[in-house]
């Protein structure tokens, strides 16, 4: 990812919290139904700025499944974060088709939903598939654009039955515009203000300042395929998942690591870029999407800093960022803090 540049808070690390909170939601048995307050309306069509995929067929007249209510409500505030104190109202309406999930997901790619007449920006990874979507052989899909005063947000979301292979897409669009009271609380919890990078004073988690600085674009050196007990079992180009990369560049696309040790998984994002304050641009991105407010507390934070950090641990999960130099690393564990904390022991940088 391009972390050189100025870039929205949704363009960075947004969906792996996405893919963590659908995980949470749909997962883990969170199917009660949901009363009172509902935003969701169904509509008839595709809009406009939506392509149709041959062979998706007609929208069929169902209820909207509770636990997309749910995973909805639970992350909606993480897409339109700043956009209005109230969950936008999210347009919405559901396919059943002989497609499989990965034919949604290689139709609905980002330089399709990039391209005119359409016009979506779209995190580098577009649509996720597997482990990584919110159901297993599902394909879970982050698009969104500004238009006017408006923040759009489109999320498409396919689930596979077993037995007869048949796919259900749901499509929802919500748009919302940033209120008065929004921006001010936006104004409230900006970055902090900081000047020239200075040495960390004092201890940062896991003693990441006494470890030797990250050197050269060697895939194999920056992201070891042993750490610890944890070995790495996938490595990925961030702008194309699945695919994995034979090098990285300086402020070019990141890179994904997934390691596993038993049954528990961290995921970590890496990325180089020219200098240390570009660096700190994707940590600053991260806080955004992690936390109301960057921490004052040296334990769980430090920006400006040489090394700078974030340490969050929530519901969702123990999640780790820190940089070093030019060089950025975020790792997350859903299983919690004890996992990270065992990789991020191991981890030599």
């Amino acid at each position: 990812m391009n972390i050189h540049k100025e870039i929205s808070p949704c363009k960075f690390l947004a969906l792996p919290l996405w893919l963590a909170l659908a995980f949470l939601a749909i997962s883990c048995g969170a199917v009660n139904t949901l009363t009172g307050g509902d935003n969701f309306k169904a509509v008839g069509a595709l809009w406009s700025d939506v392509p149709a995929m041959d062979g998706l067929g007609k929208p069929i007249e169902a209820e909207l499944p509770s636990s997309i209510k749910l995973f909805m409500r639970t992350g909606v505030n993480l897409m339109m974060k700043g956009l209005g104190e109230d969950a936008p109202e999210w347009d919405w309406l559901m396919f059943n088709t002989t497609k499989t999930p990965d034919d949604i997901k290689n139709f609905y790619t980002t330089s399709r939903m990039a391209a005119a007449p359409y016009n979506w920006a779209s995190d580098a990874s577009g649509c996720v598939s597997g482990q990584q979507a919110i159901a297993q052989g599902g394909v879970f899909c982050v698009f969104n654009k500004e238009q006017g005063d408006k923040q759009i947000g489109l999320l498409i979301i396919t689930v596979q039955d077993e037995k007869s292979k048949e796919t259900s897409v749901f499509f929802l669009r919500g748009e919302s515009a940033a209120t008065p009271a929004a921006q001010s609380a936006s104004t409230a919890s900006e970055k902090p203000t900081r000047g020239a990078i200075t040495m960390l004073n004092g201890t940062a988690p896991y003693g990441i300042e006494k470890r030797p600085m990250p050197d050269g674009l060697d895939l194999e050196q920056l992201l070891p395929k042993q750490v610890g007990s944890y070995s790495r079992v996938l490595l990925e180009k961030s702008e194309q998942r699945g695919v994995q990369p034979t090098s990285i560049e300086v402020d070019g696309n990141g890179v994904y690591a997934t390691y596993r040790s038993g049954g528990a998984e961290i995921f970590v994002e890496f990325d180089v870029t020219s200098s240390a304050a570009n660096a700190q641009l994707g940590l600053e991105t991260a806080a955004s999407e992690t936390t109301p407010e960057f921490p004052t507390d040296p334990r769980f934070g430090s920006i400006g800093t040489e090394p700078s950090y974030l340490l969050v641990n929530n519901e969702y999960g123990a999640f780790f960022a820190w940089t070093r130099g030019g060089y950025y690393f975020s790792a997350s564990a859903k299983s919690g803090q004890a996992a990270l904390d065992a990789f991020m022991q191991a981890f030599p940088y």
